[in-house]
C-alpha cells in the first residue's frame, strides 16, 4: 500500500515537524477509510480534523483561504470574530463584513501569497490553539530562477514562523501547529527552506501500487462496461490479476477515466479497452501476429538479411517469448518492460540496420515502424535533451523530445539506437535515459508527459571492435593460407563472436564505467554479426537485392526484368563493390552498375514503353558492360 504508507508517514510527522512539503502524485484522487474518493484537499482536511486540530485552513491562489477564521489573528492586535466558514465547498454561507485591517477576511479572500504568509507568521506560534495550514498549488508560489523581493520576504516570514515557535518538549499534546505545502515538484520550492532544516520534512506521494489499484477497481467496478463471460464480473473473472497488472503505473484518475471511456465506446473486452485508452488502438499488433508467420520468422528474415543466422535465431526467441506473453515474467514489473532488448555489434554493412527494418516489417507490417536514431547526432553536451525535450524556459521546450514524440505517435515499433558508442562516451548522460527505459519501460519528457516502451523492441547497434576482430581474422587467414571447411569456419565465427562480446564488455566496464547499462541489456542479448567476406554470402546478398527492383519495375511500368545469366551478372556487380564495406557497398554497386544504366535505357525508350507492357527487359552481361533489350514474356 504505497500511497497509504505515504499518508501514514505524513500523519506521523504532522505536528512533529512544523512544515511538511508534500510532492509527487498530489494531483490524483484517493480512497479514504470510508471508501470515499477524495482529492488531495479534502483528504488532507479530513485527516487533520481527525487528528483533532483546532483550526484547519486551506489556501491556494485561486480560492484564497477556506476555513474557520473566527479564531485566527489576521493583523496585529485585530482578532476576527464572528461566523465560522466551512471547508465544504458546497456551503453557501454569507461572507462577513471586512475587518478594519489591511488584509481581507472571509471565505475565498486573502488570495495573495503575502497575505497567507503574514497570517501563518502571526498564528503558527499561537500557544492556545493547534492550527494546520494547507498551501496547495505551491509550484507557483516562487519564481523558477531568481526570487523577487516580495518572494524573498514571503520565504523569510515562513522560515521565521517555523523557527520562532518555542520548543515545548514536555507538552502533553504531541501535535503542534503545522504547515503542509503541496507541490507537484519539489524543485519548485526554494531549497533554502528545507535543506538542512530539521523542522521541515519532504515527502513524495507515489502512484498507487497493485493492491491500491485493485481497491480502486473494486470501488468503481460498476462503472466499467466491458465484455465478460456470462455470470462474470470484472473482479471475479479468471483474468482479474492480469487486468490489475495491465494498469501498472496508472493513477487512480486514469483508472476512473478508463471506466468512463468504456461507457463512451461500444462494448469492448477489457484488453481492447486498455489498448484504446493507453495507445489509441483497439487491437494489439502483438496479439494479431499469425502463428504460422511466427513459426517461419527465421525464413522470412533470412530473405532480406543473408549470413546472419545466429542473429536471426536470437530474434526468433525474443519474438516467440513476446508472442506467448512470457516476456519479463521473472520480474515484478513485467508489463513495463520492452518486448525485447538486443545489442547488435559488428562491422558496417553486415545487415544490423537491415535486420531491424525487416523485424519492424514482420511485427507491425510497416518498415517505417523502425524508428532510427543516429547516435552521432547526440554526441554534444546536453544533446540528450533532444530525446526528451528542452527544460521549461529553454528554446524548443514546446516541441517536446524526438524520442518521446516518436513513441507517442508509434508505441508499437522497433526503436533503433544506431552506433551507440558515438554518443555514449562524449555524452554519458544519455546513458541515464537508456537506463530508465530498460529498467522502468517508460520515460517522462520535459513537459511531464510519460511515454511507455512496453510494446516496443529496442535495438542498440555498435561497430565496437570491428577493426580489431577483422585484423584477427585476416591474421588467421594469412597463417592458414588455405580454404577452411565448414566446421573450421563455424569455429572461427564462434571465436569471433566471443571476441566481440569481450570488447563490448570491456568498453562499458572500463571506458564508460557504466557496467549497469550492459547488465540491463543482458550479456546474452549481445549479438555479434558475422563478417561478410565469403563469396557465397556476397552472391546471396546481391541476388536478394534484385527482387525489390523487379517488383518496382513491374508495379510502375508493367514490365518484367530478367537476367540472361544471373550468376554472371552478380559477379559483374561484385567486381564493382568494396567487399571490406560489407553488404552496403553491394547496394552501391547495384545502384551504379545496374540502375544508372537501366534508367538510361528506359529513358531512351520512354515514348514506346507503353507499347511494351506485358513484355520483359532482358539484361545481358558482356565484357563491355550491360546490354538491355525488350523480349516477350
Amino acid at each position: 500500500m504505497a500511497v497509504q504508507s505515504t499518508f501514514n508517514r505524513l500523519k506521523r510527522e504532522i505536528g512533529i515537524k512544523r512544515c511538511i512539503i508534500l510532492g509527487g502524485n498530489v494531483g490524483d484522487v484517493f480512497l479514504n477509510e470510508k471508501n470515499n474518493i477524495l482529492g488531495i484537499k479534502d483528504y488532507l482536511v479530513q485527516l487533520l480534523k481527525d487528528m483533532q486540530f483546532d483550526d484547519v485552513l486551506y489556501w491556494d491562489r485561486i480560492e484564497g483561504i477556506d476555513g474557520d477564521l473566527s479564531h485566527i489573528k489576521i493583523v496585529d492586535d485585530v482578532e476576527v470574530k464572528g461566523e465560522k466558514y466551512s471547508i465544504d465547498d458546497d456551503e453557501t454561507s454569507n461572507a462577513p463584513a471586512p475587518a478594519p485591517a489591511q488584509l481581507k477576511t472571509g471565505r475565498r479572500q486573502n488570495k495573495e501569497p503575502k497575505e497567507i504568509f503574514n497570517i501563518i507568521f502571526k498564528n503558527l506560534t499561537n500557544k492556545n490553539r493547534k492550527i494546520a495550514f494547507i498551501l496547495n498549488w505551491a509550484d507557483y508560489l516562487f519564481s523558477a530562477n531568481r526570487l523577487t523581493e516580495e518572494e524573498r520576504q514571503n520565504l523569510t516570514l515562513l522560515s521565521k514562523a517555523i523557527y520562532d515557535k518555542k520548543v515545548d518538549y514536555l507538552s502533553t499534546d504531541v501535535n503542534e501547529s503545522t504547515i503542509i505545502i503541496v507541490a507537484d515538484k519539489l524543485a519548485t520550492i526554494p531549497i533554502s527552506l528545507y535543506q538542512g532544516n530539521p523542522e521541515v520534512s519532504t515527502i513524495t506521494l507515489s502512484r498507487p501500487d497493485r493492491e491500491e489499484r485493485e481497491r480502486m477497481l473494486k470501488r468503481i467496478e460498476n462503472g466499467f462496461k466491458v465484455k465478460l463471460k456470462a455470470g462474470e464480473t470484472l473482479l471475479s473473472c479468471d483474468k482479474k490479476s492480469e487486468f490489475i497488472d495491465m494498469m501498472d503505473d496508472f493513477t487512480n484518475r486514469e483508472i476512473i477515466q478508463m471506466a468512463r471511456l468504456s461507457r463512451k465506446e461500444e462494448k469492448l473486452t477489457f484488453e481492447k479497452l486498455f489498448w484504446l485508452f493507453k495507445y489509441g488502438e483497439k487491437d494489439n499488433p502483438w496479439e494479431k501476429l499469425d502463428y504460422n508467420a511466427v513459426k517461419n520468422i527465421k525464413k522470412k528474415l533470412a530473405e532480406r538479411v543473408v549470413g546472419q543466422e545466429e542473429a536471426i535465431e536470437k530474434i526468433e526467441k525474443v519474438v516467440i517469448k513476446a508472442y506467448m506473453g512470457l516476456t519479463g515474467l521473472h520480474k515484478t514489473s513485467s508489463r513495463a518492460m520492452p518486448k525485447g532488448v538486443l545489442f547488435f555489434v559488428g562491422p558496417t554493412g553486415v545487415g544490423k540496420t537491415e535486420l531491424s527494418k525487416a523485424l519492424a516489417k514482420f511485427l507491425f507490417g510497416d518498415e517505417q515502424a523502425c524508428i532510427r536514431f543516429d547516435m552521432s547526432e547526440y554526441a554534444q553536451e546536453n544533446s540528450d535533451q533532444k530525446l526528451i525535450g528542452a527544460p521549461p524556459g529553454y528554446v524548443g521546450f514546446e516541441q517536446g523530445g524526438q524520442l518521446t514524440n516518436a513513441i507517442k505517435e508509434k508505441p508499437f515499433s522497433v526503436i533503433l539506437f544506431d552506433e551507440i558508442e558515438k554518443a555514449a562516451k562524449p555524452n554519458p548522460r544519455i546513458l541515464d535515459i537508456f537506463l530508465q527505459i530498460l529498467e522502468d519501460g517508460r520515460l517522462t519528457d520535459s513537459k511531464g508527459e510519460t511515454v511507455y516502451f512496453s510494446e516496443s523492441v529496442i535495438i542498440f547497434t555498435s561497430n565496437l571492435g570491428a577493426s580489431e576482430v577483422s585484423a584477427t581474422i585476416q591474421k588467421k587467414k594469412d597463417e592458414n593460407d588455405k580454404e577452411v571447411d565448414k566446421s573450421e569456419e563455424y569455429k572461427t565465427n564462434n571465436e569471433t563472436a566471443k571476441e566481440f562480446v569481450e570488447i563490448v564488455k570491456k568498453y562499458f566496464d572500463k571506458e564508460l564505467k557504466r557496467p549497469e547499462l550492459l547488465g540491463r541489456i543482458g550479456y546474452n542479448n549481445i549479438i555479434p554479426f558475422n563478417f561478410i567476406k565469403d563469396k557465397e554470402f556476397m552472391i546471396k546478398i546481391a541476388k536478394s537485392k534484385l527482387n525489390p527492383i523487379k517488383n518496382g519495375i513491374a508495379e510502375k511500368y508493367r514490365l518484367g526484368l530478367e537476367f540472361e545469366n544471373e550468376l554472371k551478372f552478380v559477379e559483374y556487380i561484385l567486381n564493382g563493390a568494396d567487399i571490406t564495406k560489407g553488404g552496403r557497398d553491394i547496394l552501391n554497386a547495384i545502384n551504379d552498375r545496374l540502375l544508372d544504366e537501366l534508367a538510361l535505357f528506359m529513358f531512351e525508350n520512354k515514348q514506346d514503353l507503353s507499347s511494351y507492357k506485358g513484355m520483359k527487359i532482358v539484361v545481358k552481361t558482356t565484357k563491355d558492360g550491360l546490354k538491355f533489350d525488350f523480349a516477350n514474356d
